[in-house]
């Protein structure tokens, strides 16, 4: 009886010692290699539980690796070992990266001998997903690109580029709640381009019919671009709708009061005038903020365009005329008051070339002038210089 009571006991040892053993995370990441996925995940979901191990930075690089292939494999079977392969993948290479040497990365080697490390893996798996997305993307699978575009997201955490390109594919497909989402999220990541925001307001404003959520589009738009006029006509006619006009506007007129030389708020302003068809409250704006800075873009744009508004008008109304008595000597009338209009826009035009000789459309604008004025070398010559610009 008491030998059988010892041999009972030196079995539980001999199990419990057994139990104990360390999992071999080489021969894990071996398996993987050569496409046993069950049994290289049973090693290494034993090794981060592992005493000795479970600390070991190269432990969670071969699980990241394991999980990595169990997530993006063809097989049916392989991939259904894990529910959530791509989540336990980016918690591995991230806990690798924390436990690691920062001055050194965990590799493996190739069929040619070659080190591949965990930055080129992470790499191959962020464009894994970002290319399966662009696929479907031009197959206008719209939502599998989605779904795709942010899984490439997860593998590369902030990545702007993922979001963004996520918001186009929403975009595309009309599905409005993932494309707010996308431009969102892609803001909130760092990413700042004009069409994201212009996209973001048009979608919450004419789509949605939000205008609290598309004034705080524009409003996030308009700390990167505070003199973008789209943005800000975008914000005035938003005010409009939400009755808030008054009010922004006694806002603007005091916060100038406070600070006369910020063009950016006597640019607003101005703008907030011509949007409530206000043009002559909008031209003493306009002029205002170029009194403080003469080069300021915007407001000579803007300026030069109501000129040339006013100019157009009347060559529009001479172009309508008949060939009656009346409308003869009516456009005898109209000849030299088109000549003074557009002798006024003039000025501005030119003005606006001198700050800006790259800008394709102020470049046609002034030749188009120039050959309304008949002056056809200098539009010829500014022509010449325009076409050479990029698109």
């Amino acid at each position: 009886m008491k030998r059988s009571i010892l041999l009972t006991a030196i079995l539980a040892i001999s199990i419990a010692g057994f139990s104990q053993k360390k999992p071999k995370i080489n021969k894990a990441n071996s398996l993987r290699e050569k496409g046993d996925l069950a049994e290289a995940k049973a090693i290494i979901d034993d090794a981060v539980e592992f005493e000795k191990i479970k600390d070991n930075g190269k432990t969670w690089y071969y699980r990241a690796l394991i999980y990595a292939t169990i997530d993006t494999t063809s097989n049916a079977e392989k991939a259904a070992l894990s529910d959530n392969a791509l989540e336990e993948a980016v918690a591995a290479f991230a806990k690798a990266n924390e436990l690691g040497d920062p001055d050194k990365e965990y590799f493996i080697t190739n069929d040619l001998g070659l080190p591949v490390s965990q930055s080129q893996q992470e790499d191959t798996y962020y464009s894994y997903y970002f290319n399966t997305a662009i696929e479907a993307f031009e197959a206008q699978e719209f939502q599998t690109a989605v779904d795709q575009f942010y899984k490439s997201a997860q593998v590369k955490a902030g990545d702007t580029n993922s979001f963004k390109n996520a918001a186009y594919a929403a975009h595309n497909g009309e599905l409005w709640d993932a494309a707010v989402k996308g431009y969102s999220d892609a803001i909130d990541a760092g990413a700042k381009s004009l069409d994201m925001f212009l996209n973001l307001v048009s979608i919450q404003s004419t789509v949605k019919e939000d205008s609290e959520a598309a004034l705080a589009a524009v409003r996030r738009g308009r700390e990167v671009y505070p003199l973008n006029s789209d943005l800000a006509k975008n914000e005035i006619n938003l005010l409009i709708k939400l009755d808030q006009v008054e009010e922004a506007k006694n806002n603007l007129e005091a916060a100038i009061a406070d600070e006369p030389d910020n063009t950016n708020l006597i640019f607003t302003l101005a703008a907030m005038y011509e949007e409530l068809d206000q043009e002559d409250k909008a031209m003493e704006a306009y002029n205002q903020a170029l009194e403080v800075d003469p080069n300021h873009f915007e407001s000579n744009f803007n300026k030069g365009v109501i000129l040339l508004n006013r100019a157009n008008e009347v060559f529009k109304e001479y172009t309508n005329l008949g060939i009656s008595k009346a409308d003869q000597k009516k456009a005898r009338e109209l000849k030299p008051i088109i000549k003074v209009k557009y002798g006024d826009a003039l000025p501005q035009w030119e003005k606006l070339w001198e700050i800006r000789n790259t800008d394709k459309q102020v470049g046609e604008t002034l030749a188009y002038i120039y050959n309304r004025l008949e002056r056809y070398d200098e539009a010829e010559k500014i022509q010449e210089a325009t076409e050479k610009l990029p698109d």
